[in-house]
């Protein structure tokens, strides 16, 4: 038996946004700085840090929805 074991990749879809170049420029020097090879990693871990942060946003999705 193998020891080390195939990380299935999980399916991604793709989004366009555009900024400020600022803010931008502010990501990849972040990037650049952190060893983060893609910015779209940097996306990625933002937004599930936010996602998983958010007391409002835990709460809401919490809530049982009506039918």
């Amino acid at each position: 038996m193998a020891i080390i074991k195939v990380k299935e990749k999980p399916e991604k879809g793709q989004v366009r946004i555009s900024i400020e170049n600022s803010i931008l420029e502010k990501i990849n020097q972040y990037c650049e700085w952190a060893g983060v090879k893609k910015t779209d990693d940097f996306f990625e871990q933002a937004a599930e840090y936010i996602l998983s942060k958010d007391k409002d946003w835990l709460s809401h999705i919490s809530k049982p929805t009506s039918a």
